[in-house]
């Protein structure tokens, strides 16, 4: 009984942080910023058309305002593009490597992907239009990045977008 006194008087004086210090870092990476810096689409027109892809380099920004460094285990997402009066699932796009959050800073992850026809069928036309012609369009990923503090593991979703064309 004196046990439990005790440990319920030591959370109320020190709060749950003295108990689980990996909420501190739960709470700052749930107050991390992400953007969508650039995206620099290039389509390889092959003959045939089958044999023609897509080329994605992306730029993720991400703002830490808290006084903690963080790093991810890995980020991951869902890349859609709006273009052309409709909305088309471009696929799952993989920032495999973790990155370092220094605290009250920014870091950019970097990623290339090459999407072939096959993949994008349905959307090739509003991608060449995207990509080739430079049209209006807003590129979006929504995904989630991945922790791992003091043995525990979370995750932290979040969602961004570019514009880009005229």
């Amino acid at each position: 009984m004196k046990r439990a006194l005790a440990l319920s008087a030591l959370v109320l004086l020190a709060g749950c942080d003295a108990i689980n210090p990996a909420l501190r870092y739960q709470e700052a990476a749930r107050q991390l910023r992400f953007s969508l810096d650039r995206v620099e689409p290039q389509v390889e027109l092959a003959f045939p058309l089958e044999q023609s892809r897509l080329r994605l380099r992306l730029d993720v920004g991400v703002d830490n305002a808290s006084d903690m460094r963080l790093r991810t285990r890995r980020v991951s997402g869902n890349l859609r593009l709006a273009a052309q009066g409709g909305d088309h699932a471009l696929g799952a796009i993989g920032f495999p490597e973790g990155m370092d959050l220094a605290p009250k800073g920014r870091s950019t992850l970097h990623a290339e992907v090459v999407m072939t026809y096959a993949d994008l069928k349905n959307a090739w036309g509003p991608i060449t239009a995207a990509a080739v012609r430079r049209e209006s369009a807003t590129w979006s990923l929504a995904g989630e990045a991945r922790f791992e503090v003091m043995g525990i593991e979370f995750g932290v979703p979040f969602r961004t977008s570019k514009s880009t064309g005229r």
